[in-house]
C-alpha cells in the first residue's frame, strides 16, 4: 500500500499571500488615518481661520498630534481619534529641547594582537561602546496638568524638529 500524497495545509504560497494581506491593510490603514488627521487640520483651519500646516504633524502617526501656523504665531493640539481640538497661541510653549538615552554596552571583540607583557600572547579586547536611543522631541507648556509633551521618533527627526521649533518659537 502507497503511502497516501496529501496537500499540504500550509505552503509557501499561503504564507506569502497572508503576508501580502497584512501589509496591505497596514499600509491602508496608516493612509486612511493620514486623510483623517488632514481632514481634521483643514477643518480646523475653516472653523478658526487659522493657515494651519498640513505637511507637518508633531507627533503623527499617533492620534495626539500638534501642527503649527506660524503666520499667526498659532499652533493646534488635535486628537484625531475623537475630532477634539486645542487651539493655543505660541506663548503657551516655554521651551523645548530633543532627549535620548545614552546606553552602555560592553563588547568582547575577536581576538586581538594586543601584546600582553611583551609575552606576544593575544587576548579577547573588551570595549565599551556608547550608544544613543530612545529619541523624543519634548514640549515644555503652560499646563499645570501636563506640563511636558514628550514626542518619541528617531534622532534625523527629532533633530530636524528641534530645528523647527526655533524657527517657530524665536520669531
Amino acid at each position: 500500500m502507497l503511502p497516501h500524497k496529501g496537500t499540504p495545509t500550509f505552503d509557501i504560497f499561503q504564507a506569502f499571500l497572508v503576508s501580502f494581506s497584512i501589509l496591505c491593510l497596514a499600509i491602508g490603514f496608516l493612509i486612511w488615518r493620514r486623510r483623517r488627521a488632514k481632514a481634521l487640520v483643514a477643518s480646523i483651519n475653516m472653523k478658526e481661520g487659522l493657515s494651519l500646516d498640513d505637511t507637518q504633524f508633531l507627533g503623527y502617526p499617533r492620534p495626539l498630534f500638534v501642527v503649527f501656523d506660524h503666520a499667526r504665531h498659532k499652533l493646534a493640539q488635535c486628537q484625531s481619534a475623537t475630532g477634539d481640538y486645542q487651539v493655543r497661541d505660541f506663548s503657551w510653549v516655554t521651551g523645548w529641547r530633543c532627549e535620548w538615552v545614552q546606553v552602555e554596552r560592553r563588547f568582547a571583540g575577536g581576538v586581538e594582537a594586543r601584546i600582553v607583557n611583551a609575552s606576544g600572547m593575544s587576548v579577547p579586547a573588551f570595549e565599551i561602546r556608547r550608544e544613543f536611543i530612545d529619541y523624543a522631541l519634548v514640549l515644555e507648556v503652560a499646563d499645570a496638568s501636563h506640563p511636558v509633551l514628550r514626542f518619541p521618533m528617531n534622532r534625523t527627526e527629532a533633530e530636524k524638529w528641534c530645528a523647527r521649533c526655533k524657527v517657530f518659537f524665536n520669531y
